[in-house]
């Protein structure tokens, strides 16, 4: 019996094992870089890379749409990227007043969909 092929659209994708990335899964899995603990109301930098495990495409017909980041289910960033960007990287400065739960970033790809990662953070 043929694998059942995976509709990207129909959910936010997240790598099945960590540990064993497909190829697909290193072009699309957001990666984020902060720090594992912050002061309350300080600010500090966030970056998400796409791309960062194996090269994405940007091209016309290939590209990353958008990359967002929350803390927990709170709404931080967003940047928007065109079909040429070279590299899809967003920086930014947040400052958190609570521990809201893990930075969460989602990226979309307009030929695979949206795709997720995390990484817990510490607010004291």
């Amino acid at each position: 019996m043929a694998e059942e092929k995976l509709d990207l659209f129909a959910q936010v994708n997240a790598p099945a094992n960590l540990e064993a990335l497909t190829d697909l899964e290193k072009k699309h899995v957001p990666v984020i870089t902060a720090p594992d603990a912050v002061k309350s109301g300080e600010c500090f930098e966030v970056i998400v890379e796409v791309g960062k495990l194996l090269a994405h495409p940007n091209e016309l017909a290939h590209f990353i749409e958008f990359i967002e980041l929350y803390a927990g289910h709170v709404y931080l960033a967003r940047m928007d990227f065109t079909a040429k960007q070279t590299c899809p990287i967003m920086r930014v400065c947040v400052a958190l007043p609570k521990d809201l739960g893990p930075l969460r970033a989602f990226e979309r790809c307009n030929l695979h969909g949206v795709w997720t990662a995390s990484k817990p953070i510490a607010v004291r």
